[in-house]
């Protein structure tokens, strides 16, 4: 009886912990991604609302197909070019908010759409709200 309560509070606890969702610590409030000269240029502006201080945050560009296919039921973008580079503000503090400029010179610009993520050192990839993405 104890044994079987103690695994029904595990499962309870695990469940919760699912059912949550994402905790976004970064929410970008406004962004474009432009062409110019042969080169896709992502700018715009990042808030950290994480509760801490985040430094050495990078934005990372992709630039890929805007048309979904499927190869052997599984959803495929062909990837153009990606690129990174560090957000304006070295340590952007928890409230903070920080410009970001990324470039990168894809192989093809036609039919092709921009998708933006940001890291850390310390955190791989920082779940990030984006708009229009």
């Amino acid at each position: 009886m104890r044994l079987s309560l103690i695994a029904l509070g595990i499962f309870l606890f695990l469940g919760l912990g699912y059912a949550q969702g994402t905790v976004y610590k970064l929410r970008v409030t406004e962004w474009s991604c432009t062409p110019s000269a042969g080169v896709m240029i992502a700018r715009g502006t990042v808030v950290n609302q994480s509760g801490q201080t985040l430094n050495n945050v990078r934005v990372n560009l992709r630039v890929v197909d805007k048309v979904v296919t499927t190869v052997s039921g599984v959803p495929n973008r062909k990837v153009y070019g990606t690129n990174s580079a560090p957000i304006a503000v070295r340590s952007l503090a928890n409230g903070a908010s920080s410009r970001f400029e990324v470039r990168v010179r894809p192989t093809q610009s036609q039919g092709v759409q921009c998708q933006i993520w940001f890291r850390s050192p310390d955190i791989v990839q920082i779940p990030t709200r984006v708009p229009g993405q």
